[in-house]
């Protein structure tokens, strides 16, 4: 039964770290709302597809512009929304990573408390997960090699530590 304990709080320990992170690096650091980069009336833009969205009083070159014009801010705000959420999510991905290798340092330390140290490293390893996930398409290969490298030795190495330790006890 202690076992079991163990493993449901360590399995609660995970998860209610990981979304702690999560909801602080939102508190300190919003993500880009998509109503901040356009106005208000393109939030929900009424697109002029064709001849038969513009005015009756319009002329076909009237209409022609009017359908441009509609496109280009369109497309302008989309770029700087998509702009902005691609740097938010290059500059999450560094975050989450520092945490979730310093949520693996912490539970290296905590060794001693196993579900809580086991929980603890669950939810830096899936945090990590997740910063690679949310920033893949944002962040430059060579800076998610680097990461991924240092995370990976200290991953290693904290291992080796651990399964030395248990083989003296």
């Amino acid at each position: 039964m202690v076992k079991v304990l163990n493993i449901v709080f360590g399995i609660g320990i995970a998860v209610v770290v990981f979304i702690l992170i999560l909801l602080g690096i939102q508190a300190f650091y919003p993500v880009p709302v998509y109503a901040d980069y356009c106005n208000e009336s393109m939030n929900n833009p009424v697109p002029i597809v064709g001849f038969e969205s513009c005015m009756d009083n319009m002329t076909v070159g009237e209409c022609r512009t009017a359908m441009k014009s509609n496109e280009i801010k369109v497309d302008n705000c989309w770029q700087d929304f998509d702009k902005a959420n691609k740097s938010y999510n290059r500059n999450f991905f560094i975050i989450a990573s520092i945490f979730g290798v310093i949520l693996i340092l912490i539970a290296f330390f905590l060794m001693n408390i196993t579900n809580i140290s086991a929980g603890v490293a669950c939810s830096g390893i899936v945090l990590i997960v997740y910063a690679f996930m949310r920033g893949w398409e944002s962040t430059d290969d060579k800076l998610k090699f680097a990461v991924g490298l240092v995370i990976a030795a200290i991953v290693i190495a904290l291992t080796v530590v651990v399964n030395k330790k248990l083989a003296k006890d």
